[in-house]
């Protein structure tokens, strides 16, 4: 894998999302297919159990769950020898599953995007403008508005790094699906309830291979551990090598 190349398709992949979002009602079309319009109503109410335990607080906290546990490896694979070639990788993952989130957050909190159920085509009363659009003059708010890109799902997405746990292909690859289908399956959760445009999830999940790429790219190239090669067979091609 070469980290390089997959920064550049990121950064080609998020020019794209951006203008056929920009240049399209793609987001439109997609998000009337969750509302009701006669009762104004989305498909899953945002509070409706079990759905928002099995697709918002269970994942969530999971991730959480899942980040200590592997800081709290991390510190223990430091006194065990056997573990050394693993620290680098472990690294790419614990940043990852902090800093993805963190980086979506902090653009949610400056890029002022509504959710489609603030805007008015779903009866709030936000007008409905595109991301790199402004809000017509004689729209007056004071509300800051935390939306865009999709913030729940960048945990899921995040789950992408775990790839770099892995020195075979194929487990890389099966890492990469799994992962990117729990973002998916969190970030339609949040469309169907109302909170995110398709554009939203999109931009959130390759801003997040983006940056598991740049961390990557940091990591193997700045930090030096004792990295000797396990004794498994290797004769499947690795698809991520630390260089």
């Amino acid at each position: 894998m070469n980290l390089s190349k997959h920064i550049l398709y990121s950064m080609y992949a998020l020019t794209l999302i951006a203008f056929l979002f920009e240049t399209t009602n793609s987001d439109i079309w997609v998000q009337n297919l969750f509302f009701n319009a006669s009762n104004q109503t989305w498909i899953i109410d945002k509070y409706e159990e079990p759905y928002r335990f099995v697709f918002y607080l269970f994942p969530k906290y999971s991730i959480i769950l899942l980040a200590l546990s592997l800081i709290a490896f991390y510190f223990i694979s430091c006194r065990r020898k056997y573990a050394k070639h693993f620290q680098k990788r472990l690294l790419v993952v614990i940043f990852s599953l902090i800093i993805v989130p963190s980086v979506i957050g902090g653009l949610k909190a400056t890029t002022n995007g509504a959710c489609p159920a603030q805007i008015e085509l779903y009866g709030g009363d936000v007008p409905y403008v595109k991301a790199f659009e402004l809000m017509p003059e004689s729209f007056e708010s004071t509300k800051k508005y935390k939306c865009f890109p999709a913030g729940h799902a960048s945990g899921g997405f995040a789950l992408m790094s775990l790839l770099f746990l892995f020195y075979r292909a194929k487990y890389q690859y099966i890492a990469v699906v799994v992962a990117a289908s729990i973002g998916w399956v969190m970030g339609i959760y949040k469309m169907l309830i109302g909170d995110h445009f398709l554009s939203h999830t999109l931009t959130t999940m390759t801003l997040s291979w983006l940056i598991i790429c740049l961390i990557a790219a940091v990591v193997f190239r700045t930090l030096h551990f004792p990295n000797p090669k396990p004794n498994a067979n290797n004769n499947q091609q690795e698809l991520v090598h630390e260089s």
